[in-house]
């Protein structure tokens, strides 16, 4: 990191710790930590137009960080661009996923720099809205079109969906050209927060880049539920995590009703005297 004036670089600082500690200083150590205390303060409108304030512990969202890790396949040598803003749980709990996971992350330099970052960064995991993923998809197809491959690409795709039910999976190398327009690297796109275009999913997926849904709430650290790459279905909000509860209270005869969640990364209660 390169030092400037009136900013200290993260040596600087390891150096003042150790200090610190040789002469005594053990504030930091024997700093006492309550986990179930509010340690944020997020104001989210939901499914409502009112704003409502949602009160979090550091225990919320480290069960829903670990829970994470447990389902999905983020790798120490991943890379990740932190396209989502951090005053949204989103994008905060997925910022501490990867902090947890000692993934590289890189902070893109726009909406229209996106392309750009993905191969300049290197990037293999991208973490966004539908918005923003369905916009990358037809980047994708339109580059496709461009260079009149459509038939080809179709062909192909229908090929390796034939091989993948031996367990024969060419897919990242009949469709290089076209991952390598994303950077050549990506390889697991997190997609939350709103409804995904089911063919957006099945066309990643399809070209090798591995695409999974989930669901949640402001209220739930985010994470309520999540697919992972054993378990795919387009449409689908995925499986619960571990540590969360589910259950489905006033089902109509679609089996429809209203979801209702047990579980450490549930929102703190205001207890009233």
């Amino acid at each position: 990191m390169t030092k400037k004036e009136g900013y200290k670089d993260l040596e600087t600082l390891k150096e003042e710790g150790k200090e610190l500690l040789k002469s005594g200083n053990k504030d930091y150590i024997d700093v006492k930590i309550d986990s179930y205390k509010m340690s944020i303060l997020l104001f989210t409108s939901g499914t409502t137009s009112k704003s409502k304030a949602v009160m979090l512990s550091q225990n919320n969202i480290a069960s829903n960080v670990y829970a994470m890790q447990l389902v999905e396949n983020f790798l120490p040598t991943d890379v990740n661009l932190a396209f989502l803003p951090f005053h949204h749980i989103f994008g905060s709990t997925a910022m501490i996923v990867m902090l947890a996971c000692g993934i590289a992350t890189a902070f893109p330099d726009g909406l229209r720099y996106v392309q750009d970052n993905l191969k300049e960064y290197k990037v293999s995991v991208f973490v966004g809205v539908p918005l923003l993923v369905e916009a990358i998809y037809k980047k994708v197809e339109q580059g496709i079109e461009k260079k009149g491959k459509t038939k080809l690409v179709n062909f192909a795709k229908k090929l390796s969906n034939f091989l993948l039910k031996f367990n024969i999976d060419i897919r990242r190398k009949i469709f290089k050209e076209i991952i390598d327009e994303l950077g050549g690297h990506l390889r697991f796109i997190v997609s939350g927060g709103a409804p995904l275009d089911k063919k957006v999913a099945k066309g990643f997926n399809e070209l090798g880049l591995t695409l999974v849904q989930g669901y949640g709430l402001t209220e739930t650290s985010p994470v309520i539920s999540a697919e992972n790459y054993k378990k795919v279905r387009y449409g689908s909000i995925g499986i619960p995590m571990d540590n969360v509860e589910v259950e489905f209270e006033n089902k109509d005869e679609n089996g429809i009703g209203e979801l209702k969640v047990k579980g450490p990364n549930v929102m703190l209660r205001l207890l009233r005297k």
